[in-house]
């Protein structure tokens, strides 16, 4: 990382919220308490422990640093033991854009891929005016999506380059959730259809992460990236009511587990009488299986009730 953006992330305050916020981005849905730390990398503090407001504000407000900020070492021990690898953002670009081709039928949507690195594309951009077709900007912004592990959450919201740490501006962003923003401010008429365009479009991004800090890290990336369209598009900042409405859905949609069990971390799951599948039903005792929100049926569920039961 360049000397400039490494000066540039340690002088940006890393949870910029009040603590009525932050509280929000700190509440596991599934359980009711706060996420947990989930990592020794904060001894004396146990992993199994809740992350406290405390323990992250004040004379602690550095505690908790995106990956690109810690030493080689850390980022060498997260690797061997959490097999943690940051993907770089010209690989999510890569990606998403595979998936957005896919729907629209079409390349080079947002931008064009260059080597390492993209050009954003200009004007609007262009969805088909026949209702039939189901290709209109609301239908986009209302398209589900998922980043599985996700880190801190580089495939949705790309406000910085996970492994260089390089800043990258609005309007050149890349992740799945700026790309339905970006259309959302290219067709919203007024404050009102933001706002609630801007809601659909956050009830539509999910993601699961086991490490407290990162699912943290991940759900302040989302949030501040909602701060940034909105002054984008209203010139003016959010209010703390309106980052506490957009919190609330982050804190269900962003979501602690265990990839492998469907579960809070560090639940007790028994073994079966035969060999467990990963798409099998467990057998679980002490569980928390993990609760996240319809929002379309505006309803809790489970989550491994969205997984196909492997067929016996």
């Amino acid at each position: 990382m360049e000397q400039s953006e490494r000066e540039h992330l340690q002088k940006t305050q890393t949870f910029p919220f009040s603590e009525k916020i932050l509280s929000v981005l700190l509440t596991d849905r599934t359980t009711g308490k706060n996420i947990l730390w989930a990592t020794d990398d904060y001894a004396p503090v146990s992993a199994k422990s809740q992350i406290q407001l405390e323990q992250i504000t004040g004379n602690n407000s550095d505690r908790i640093k995106p990956r690109i900020q810690k030493n080689k070492a850390e980022q060498s021990e997260r690797t061997r033991n959490k097999a943690e690898v940051f993907t770089p953002s010209w690989i999510c670009n890569a990606q998403n854009n595979l998936i957005d081709e896919a729907w629209f039928v079409k390349k080079n949507v947002f931008n064009t891929e260059n080597e390492k690195q993209w050009k954003t594309s200009d004007g609007k951009i262009p969805f088909s005016k026949d209702i039939e077709s189901g290709r209109t900007w609301q239908d986009y912004v209302k398209l589900s999506r998922l980043e599985i592990a996700c880190g801190e959450a580089p495939y949705l919201a790309s406000r910085y380059d996970t492994v260089t740490g390089k800043h990258i501006k609005l309007s050149d962003r890349i992740g799945l959730l700026d790309r339905k923003m970006r259309v959302v401010c290219e067709n919203a008429a007024d404050t009102a259809e933001y706002f609630l365009w801007t809601e659909v479009a956050f009830q539509n991004i999910y993601g699961f992460e086991l490490q407290g800090d990162n699912l943290l890290l991940a759900r302040a990336n989302l949030l501040l990236s909602f701060n940034e369209y909105t002054k984008h598009f209203l010139k003016r900042n959010p209010t703390e009511n309106e980052q506490l409405k957009i919190a609330e859905i982050i804190s269900w949609n962003l979501w602690q587990m265990d990839g492998l069990t469907f579960s809070t971390p560090f639940s007790t799951v028994a073994e079966n009488d035969g060999q467990a599948f990963l798409f099998d039903e467990l057998n679980v005792t002490e569980n928390f299986p993990c609760k996240i929100m319809d929002w379309k049926e505006n309803k809790i569920i489970l989550y491994k009730s969205l997984l196909k039961k492997r067929s016996v």
